[in-house]
């Protein structure tokens, strides 16, 4: 499937970012790993899941240009 770039950290090249999945609308999460065993401390994360880390930015100005028209 293909994918839809909606927002990055970086305009160009690699950096944390939210797609979405065409087809389904699900979202994808390009973050960073998580280095500091102890935020992970608490939570289950199941066979086939993963946890990574984003910049809250991400998320917000998603939010802020394409949900609050």
């Amino acid at each position: 499937m293909a994918v839809t770039r909606l927002v990055g950290e970086c305009e160009k090249g690699s950096c944390a970012t939210l797609y979405r999945l065409d087809g389904t609308g699900d979202l994808l999460v390009q973050g960073y790993d998580v280095e500091d065993a102890g935020a992970l401390v608490g939570i289950e994360i199941p066979v086939g899941e993963t946890v990574v880390r984003i910049p809250a930015e991400i998320i917000e100005r998603y939010v802020r240009e394409h949900l609050t028209r």
